[in-house]
């Protein structure tokens, strides 16, 4: 399943950080490098799988080690509505 940035946040790349804001719940997220990456590539467009493999090949860590972190930062986000 492609995974895309809720319509409802708003995102930025400030200083070479992600900040994602969601209005409805007056938070902010400041992302780290990975992080920043993974939000950037939830463009509707790749699933959990795609994604997983552009950080393996761009930050050097196994596809294992990939496959996790992404899988666990993708359930972070679900659960505070920053994706779709």
């Amino acid at each position: 399943m492609p995974f895309r940035r809720s319509p409802d946040v708003a995102f930025r790349i400030l200083d070479g950080q992600g900040v994602v804001a969601v209005p409805g719940r007056s938070e902010v997220h400041v992302l780290n490098p990975v992080g920043t990456r993974v939000f950037e590539l939830l463009d509707g467009q790749r699933d959990e799988e795609q994604i997983a493999r552009t950080i393996e090949e761009e930050f050097d860590v196994t596809v294992d080690k990939a496959k996790a972190d992404v899988r666990e930062f993708l359930e972070d986000l679900v659960r505070k509505g920053m994706v779709a």
